[in-house]
């Protein structure tokens, strides 16, 4: 049954209350249910509903039927963070590494992306690479730095994909090879990721790593653009 989130009683759970949010900002078809869905959500997490939290951090990180307030985002991220929840544990830590809602802090985002790879979240292990290829919070260590990304890549996250692709190219953490930088460039461009397209051409167009193609170069130069 619907719930209208102006007349709902104490007899409603605090799961009921989340589901009914979280669909309503899955699957509204405007402003209003979104408006609607945080409502639900913010009753959801005043009675203790911890993924309520992760999904009004992402209401207000993303401004979906509320005013965009990344301060409040990265509260409610901290809250269910701090309950343990592994997807508020990356995004805090995301945060920290961007100073977005907070000045930016690279120890601390260290510290709740640790926590969130020590739950095999794919995406932390990507940013926490890029802490330790560049030395952001962490003692630079571009071997530890290229692991954690090539894990995250055979998991399909995009960025650690292209990332790893320049590791390869550079011989930056695993010693230089071309045809493997070319293998991650492709798998990178093939999903969309215009650097890694350009990359790609590059490659096709020097002989490097791939046998010399201009057409195929061409090719990858104009997806590049797109």
């Amino acid at each position: 049954m619907e719930m209208n989130p102006n007349t709902t009683n104490s007899t409603a759970s605090a799961h009921q209350l989340f589901a009914q949010g979280r669909r309503r900002l899955n699957s509204g078809s405007g402003a209003r249910d979104y408006k609607v869905g945080v409502e639900f959500l913010k009753q959801a997490a005043a009675l203790g509903h911890v993924k309520a939290h992760v999904w009004l951090g992402a209401a207000y990180d993303y401004g979906l039927g509320t005013r965009p307030d990344r301060r409040l985002a990265l509260k409610h991220y901290r809250i269910a963070a701090d309950a343990g929840n592994v997807n508020a544990q990356y995004h805090v830590g995301v945060f920290y590494y961007d100073g977005t809602g907070v000045r930016r802090h690279y120890k601390t985002a260290v510290s709740w992306l640790r926590k969130a790879i020590g739950k095999n979240h794919a995406e932390a292990k990507y940013l926490l690479g890029q802490c330790y290829r560049y030395g952001r919070g962490v003692r630079k260590d571009a071997k530890r730095g290229f692991q954690l990304q090539l894990e995250a890549a055979q998991k399909r996250v995009l960025e650690a994909q292209f990332s790893v692709g320049v590791c390869f190219s550079r011989g930056e953490g695993v010693a230089a090879n071309p045809s493997q930088a070319f293998r991650w460039y492709l798998i990178a461009a093939k999903r969309g990721h215009h650097d890694a397209a350009h990359n790609v051409a590059h490659l096709y167009e020097t002989g490097r790593g791939v046998r010399m193609d201009k057409a195929r170069a061409e090719f990858w130069y104009r997806r590049s653009l797109r």
